[in-house]
């Protein structure tokens, strides 16, 4: 049985179990450890047997069971998104601000009996052109991808992005970026989206075109398509 029917099929059929007493009984598996299988069956509770107890073929299924299981499970976890943002006005008759961000994410792998391992993230911290000839075009301040996140089962783990410091003037002699959102995006090692976090719940809805922008690429703020071939960071 190769991998992929396995992972098409298996995971959500039933299918017939034999005891190593020639007892038998038809059940999905749910929940399978090193040692014990919970199976859910039609018209009863669910039931937990020491996998020992079955016959080598039996076992062996259930050992891809949960290799296969853990390959395409999609983890529930806590994301706090703290954006450290500072934003001042200078000292001067202008409207001159400056500012600075550096993201902290805490991600909390709330799973039990599953450590995440090698998942991968992107965050995109998107900004405003200011500059009066460049009204309505965003630019991408920051860019990080984050590699081989490991968390263990019930545990916290903590990634920073870059420190980026920004000015910008609103009125009179219009320039700079202005800081205006965010985009978090967490993924297992094999690609599969666990998490999408925006600072807005239109940005979460345009996640895809979001993600196909690349570090100091210019963007149409009101699509969040890219304006190819312009990168406008001073």
């Amino acid at each position: 049985m190769s991998g992929a029917i396995f992972a098409i099929s298996a995971l959500a059929e039933p299918h017939a179990f034999t005891s190593k007493e020639g007892k038998s009984f038809t059940a999905v598996a749910i929940k399978v450890t090193a040692t014990e299988a919970v199976f859910k069956r039609v018209g009863a509770s669910n039931v937990t047997v020491p996998i020992n107890r079955f016959v080598l073929e039996d076992q062996q299924y259930l050992k891809q069971w949960a290799k296969e299981e853990k390959k395409n499970r999609i983890p529930k976890v806590e994301i706090h998104i703290n954006t450290n943002k500072r934003n001042r006005r200078q000292d001067n008759d202008y409207e001159d601000r400056k500012g600075e961000f550096q993201f902290e994410i805490t991600i909390e792998n709330e799973e039990r009996n599953f450590d995440l391992k090698g998942a991968n993230a992107t965050l995109i911290a998107m900004g405003s052109d200011m500059d009066y000839d460049n009204k309505g075009q965003g630019v991408v301040m920051e860019r990080t991808e984050f590699k081989k996140i490991d968390i263990e089962e019930g545990k916290t783990t903590t990634v920073k992005g870059k420190l980026v410091r920004f000015d910008y003037d609103k009125r009179g002699y219009t320039h700079g970026e202005k800081y205006t959102g965010y985009l978090f995006q967490l993924r297992t090692a094999q690609g599969k989206i666990i998490e999408i976090r925006g600072s807005t719940p239109r940005i979460e809805n345009d996640a895809e075109l979001i993600l196909k922008l690349k570090q100091d690429e210019a963007f149409d703020e009101r699509t969040f398509k890219s304006l190819a071939g312009s990168v406008i960071r001073r």
